[in-house]
């Protein structure tokens, strides 16, 4: 069966859950459903056997119109495929196009939903396809509709799992003008909080290393988002201990000059449901807190305690890198290649493109 990843570019920059976890699927290697992708024009990337491109988006930056002129780009190929497969987090203007372009290609439709929509959104507004996908189980029941099927989990997988090499990451810690130690929180700025609390353990922490805040440039929002928290951050007294970062060039080697990674997020809404920075923290041994989050307590069950809403025990935490971090680190590296590799992830959608097919198989026999 040919099934199209409906996505947004699948070309760099590699910074957004909803282009990392297709683009992983579709480099896990060969299987027994030819997958197809939707890339910017000009874009060199050469893509393994069985995988197919389809130069659909501008260049560079976000053109206008990217989404009608993708649907309509899909449309006019719609013979070229046997499914639709979706990536995006759940949101009633996504699923009223998605319903409009599988009807208009009359293809089944596959809806990976990365996180849980927003909670004043009910799932019937933002659900569309038989079939949804999503990464945790703490989504799956909150998806989960009297009279529908439950929604599948399958969580992501990474298609690199070398750890980031020494001096990739040696290279981040000078972009990044770092002497000794650090951790990283690599939220968003508008979107995840947490950045109070953190702020609060570091001025009631003098001995703790320094702090790296890494959000990417997201919205309109961010710049005046991350410039209160910087203000926060002065009247506190921490401008030599808090580094406020926005894009990161290179961000698992960020992650891997790094001694620790904490994620003190309140909210998951425009990050996926296992934020890929936390897989790329364990890629290269690196240890993860998170908060209490059903997702990222679900992500680290067994490793580790998630944490409170409270800023001393999340000073606590960093205190115990010296001592707790290495294992802890190699405990979550061993659950990396346990549970959330491109592999496993590639053979759960093998076995429902399967299922997928035989529906098509048997629709045509009546």
């Amino acid at each position: 069966m040919r099934v199209l990843l409906v996505t947004k570019p699948l070309s760099p920059p590699w910074n957004d859950s909803g282009k990392v976890v297709p683009r992983d699927l579709a480099l896990a290697g060969p299987g027994r459903h030819e997958l197809q992708v939707l890339t910017s024009r000009g874009d060199p990337t050469a893509w393994p056997a069985g995988v197919r491109a389809h130069a659909v988006y501008a260049a560079a930056g976000r053109a206008p119109l990217a989404r009608p002129r993708m649907m309509a780009e899909v449309w006019r190929r719609r013979r070229e495929f046997d499914a639709l497969h979706y990536f995006f987090q759940p949101h009633p203007a996504g699923a009223r196009a998605a319903r409009l372009l599988s009807a208009a290609c009359r293809l089944p439709a596959i809806h990976t939903a990365l996180s849980a929509p927003r909670s004043d959104r009910a799932a019937g507004r933002v659900l569309f396809a038989p079939v949804t996908v999503v990464l945790s189980r703490s989504t799956a029941q909150l998806l989960t509709r009297a009279g529908s099927a439950a929604p599948r989990v399958i969580p992501p997988g990474l298609a690199e799992l070398d750890p980031i090499p020494a001096t990739r990451a040696a290279a981040a810690r000078t972009r990044l003008g770092a002497q000794g130690t650090f951790v990283v929180y690599p939220g968003d700025y508008d979107f995840s909080g947490g950045y109070d609390l953190l702020l609060e353990a570091w001025a009631g922490a003098p001995d703790l290393p320094m702090l790296v805040l890494a959000g990417r440039d997201k919205t309109r929002a961010t710049a005046e988002a991350r410039a209160a928290l910087e203000r926060r951050a002065r009247d506190l007294g921490l401008a030599e201990r808090v580094c406020f970062v926005g894009t990161v060039e290179d961000m698992p080697a960020l992650l891997a000059a790094s001694s620790g990674v904490l994620f003190p997020a309140r909210s998951l809404y425009a990050k996926s449901d296992v934020p890929i920075v936390l897989l790329e923290a364990w890629r290269s041994s690196r240890p993860v807190w998170v908060s209490e989050l059903p997702p990222l307590a679900e992500l680290t069950a067994g490793l580790g305690p998630a944490l409170p809403y409270d800023a001393a025990a999340w000073a606590a935490a960093v205190r115990r890198v010296p001592a707790e971090g290495q294992a802890l680190g190699d405990a979550g590296r061993a659950r990396l290649l346990e549970r959330y590799g491109a592999r496993r992830m590639r053979e759960a959608y093998e076995t429902l493109y399967d299922e997928v097919e035989a529906g098509l198989e048997r629709a045509r026999g009546r």
